[in-house]
């Protein structure tokens, strides 16, 4: 019973984060929206480690938070980028597919596909496909294409978080909150200063701009204490329903979509869940 009430709540956080994120940086410029939570996430990680003073992680646990936080920065941007091009209820589903990157890594290890997973790859890649397409047929205009490309870009971002995580959280949760969120946090600059993006905000907006990053940090958390309370078959299951609280947030702030689209979503979620299950 726990470890559901704590997979859900891993869904309902990381849902959350995803909508209230790209409505925030609508009004404000996004590399601080994406900055300023994950450094909150590495100082409260970093707090906990000092006082808790854990053994130093293995050299391979430093490589995987590494990979992971680079993961992540790659999948947070793009999947950012794509919200501002396209409607969260198009940009959600598609960036969830990242869940298929661990499953295609198990596959390539020598692990079995499985019925369940065929056919949730299956409904997932269609369910896309269906999601993409404009009202009244056709490809998607151009700003929904973009959206698209920008959201598949997202998915392998956040493909290669979920596939590393797992190994870098082998000697506890918060070294590999800490530890991926510097190397996130040192993505963010670098683009952001490439790119010259406007880091500057109102003082007063500064609090608004943790929001998200908390949201994800709570999820992250949650999620690692539900598989260690319960089965990782449901519990990996319950926390793959996020994209539903995400496009469930995006239709209630008024977002609308076509028949044929919104039987693509609905497809493509089905699908992510199947995926997820563990056999």
């Amino acid at each position: 019973m726990l470890a559901a009430a704590l997979a859900l709540f891993t869904s309902l956080c990381y849902g959350s984060s995803n909508f209230v994120g790209p409505a925030i940086s609508r009004d404000l410029p996004v590399y601080p929206v994406l900055i300023a939570g994950q450094a909150v996430a590495f100082a409260v990680s970093a707090a906990v480690l000092a006082v808790m003073q854990p053994a130093l992680p293995g050299g391979t646990v430093y490589l995987a938070a590494a990979a992971a936080g680079a993961g992540n920065a790659v999948g947070l941007i793009c999947f950012y980028r794509a919200a501002s091009l396209g409607p969260l209820s198009l940009v959600t589903p598609i960036s969830s597919l990242g869940v298929i990157v661990p499953v295609a890594a198990g596959i390539a290890s020598g692990e079995s596909l499985g019925a369940l997973k065929l056919l949730g790859l299956l409904l997932a890649l269609g369910g896309v496909a269906l999601a993409s397409r404009r009202a009244g047929g056709g490809a998607p205009g151009g700003h929904e294409r973009a959206a698209a490309l920008w959201a598949l870009f997202s998915a392998l971002g956040f493909g290669a978080f979920l596939a590393c995580v797992a190994p870098a959280s082998d000697d506890g949760v918060f070294w590999a909150v800490m530890l991926s969120r510097a190397v996130l946090l040192a993505v963010y600059v670098a683009v952001a200063l490439a790119i010259a993006a406007p880091l500057r905000v109102p003082a007063a907006r500064l609090p608004l701009l943790a929001v998200p990053g908390l949201l994800l940090f709570a999820g992250t958390l949650a999620y690692s204490a539900a598989t260690r309370e319960g089965d990782l078959s449901v519990v990996s299951v319950l926390g793959s329903l996020f994209p539903i609280v995400t496009v469930g947030l995006a239709f209630a702030a008024g977002e609308r979509v076509s028949g044929v689209q919104a039987a693509g979503i609905a497809s493509a979620l089905a699908g992510i869940v199947l995926v997820s299950v563990h056999v």
